[in-house]
């Protein structure tokens, strides 16, 4: 694989991203100007969207990387353990914004009377 294939795998990638950037940078930008009402909800939210926004330009990049790696050289049978890893870690990332997500929701609250 060329530069040229390496963008290409890249770009196409990220298409499937792109919806996911836009939404986690309105969602920054949203707490930000909110951060005043409930600073603990806040920093949980602007991380779990942080985080988001981080993985929706290292996954593509990650993956591009990983295919260029694991066909060269002829070895594919032997690297394709590395997709596997990658999409686990990948998962685990993405469960990861969703406990800052929730811990978001809760975060900062006070218990009240059920009267």
């Amino acid at each position: 694989m060329n530069n040229t294939d390496e963008i290409k795998t890249f770009l196409s990638t990220f298409a499937v991203y792109l919806p996911r950037v836009i939404i986690s940078l309105v969602a920054c930008l949203v707490i930000l100007a909110k951060w005043r009402d409930a600073p603990k909800g806040a920093l949980w939210a602007l991380l779990g969207f942080g985080l988001a926004l981080v993985l929706c330009f290292v996954m593509p990049v990650g993956q591009a990387v990983l295919q260029n790696w694991a066909l060269q050289n002829g070895n594919r049978e032997t690297r394709m353990w590395a997709f596997s890893a990658f999409g686990m870690i990948g998962s685990v990332l993405q469960a990861v914004i969703y406990i800052f997500l929730l811990v978001a929701v809760f975060a900062g609250r006070s218990k009240t009377d059920a009267t």
